[in-house]
C-alpha cells in the first residue's frame, strides 16, 4: 500500500482549516475540514485529528468499528467542550472522513461534507453522503441532483463534530482489492472538480503522490476558492 497527501490553502483564504493524518502502516486515513469561530477551524481540526489518532489502537478486526465511533465521539467531545471554554472558538466544528484498510476490508467513519471515493476497475464511486442541507433536502425529495451544486444549501452542514454534545457517525463497510484506490478530500477539491473530472485523473498512470498534486493544481485552476486537501490511496 502506497499513499500521499497534500493540503493547500488555496487561492482566497487566509489560512488552512483542514488537516490529515496517513499512517500507512495502520492503514489510518484522515481528511478533517474546520469551521467556525476566529481560528476555530484549524483548532478543530488539528484537535480531531489528533484525538482520533490517541484513541485508533486496535489489534482485531471487529474492534474497529466501535473503535472508530468511540474515537470521533471524543473527537467531538474535545472540540465541543474546548469551544465552550474560549470565546474566540465558540461554535467551531469539523468535517471528519476516516477510513481503515486492511485484510482486504475499508472500514469508513464519516460526519460532515469531506468525501471519500473508491476507484476499481475504472469506475470511480463516492462512498461518503455529505451531511448537508442540501442532501437532506434532495433525500427529501424537493431538489434533484442536478440542482444540488448550485444549491445555496450545498455548504449548510446538518453535522459536524464538535459541535453537539454527541454525534452521530456514518459508518461503511466494504470490500478492497489489489490495484484499488482510495481518495479522501475536502471539499475544496469537490466544489472545483466534477465526479466525471476526478476519475479520469484517478484513471491516469502513475502513483499516489503524482495523482494528489494533480487533483490539487486543478483544484486552483478552476479557482481555488476553498482550501484542498487530496489524500490518494493506492492498494
Amino acid at each position: 500500500m502506497k499513499s500521499a497527501g497534500i493540503s493547500d490553502i488555496g487561492l482566497h483564504r487566509k489560512r488552512n482549516e483542514d488537516s490529515f493524518f496517513i499512517d500507512e502502516d495502520q492503514g489510518i486515513f484522515i481528511v478533517c475540514d474546520g469551521m467556525g469561530g476566529h481560528k476555530g477551524g484549524d483548532v478543530a481540526s488539528q484537535l480531531a485529528v489528533q484525538t482520533i489518532r490517541d484513541h485508533l489502537h486496535f489489534t482485531q478486526g471487529e474492534d474497529i468499528v466501535p473503535l472508530l465511533c468511540q474515537s470521533v465521539q471524543a473527537a467531538n467531545t474535545a472540540i465541543n467542550t474546548m469551544g465552550g471554554r474560549v470565546d474566540a472558538l465558540r461554535e467551531m466544528g469539523t468535517t471528519a472522513t476516516i477510513a481503515i484498510i486492511r485484510d482486504k476490508e475499508m472500514t469508513v467513519a464519516h460526519v460532515g461534507d469531506s468525501s471519500l471515493y473508491l476507484f476499481h476497475a475504472g469506475i470511480l464511486t463516492k462512498i461518503t453522503r455529505a451531511h448537508t442541507l442540501a442532501e437532506q433536502i434532495a433525500a427529501d425529495g424537493f431538489l434533484s441532483d442536478g440542482n444540488r451544486p448550485n444549491s445555496g444549501y450545498s455548504h449548510i452542514l446538518t453535522r459536524a463534530v464538535g459541535i453537539e454534545p454527541v454525534i452521530n457517525v456514518d459508518i461503511y463497510q466494504l470490500g478492497i482489492a489489489n490495484g484499488d484506490q482510495v481518495l479522501l478530500c475536502s471539499d475544496g477539491l469537490t466544489d472545483m472538480m466534477t465526479d466525471e473530472q476526478i476519475g479520469k485523473v484517478m484513471a491516469i498512470s502513475g502513483g499516489p503522490e503524482l495523482k494528489a498534486r494533480l487533483l490539487v493544481d486543478a483544484a486552483l485552476a478552476n479557482g481555488g476558492f476553498d482550501n484542498v486537501t487530496v489524500l490518494v490511496v493506492s492498494v
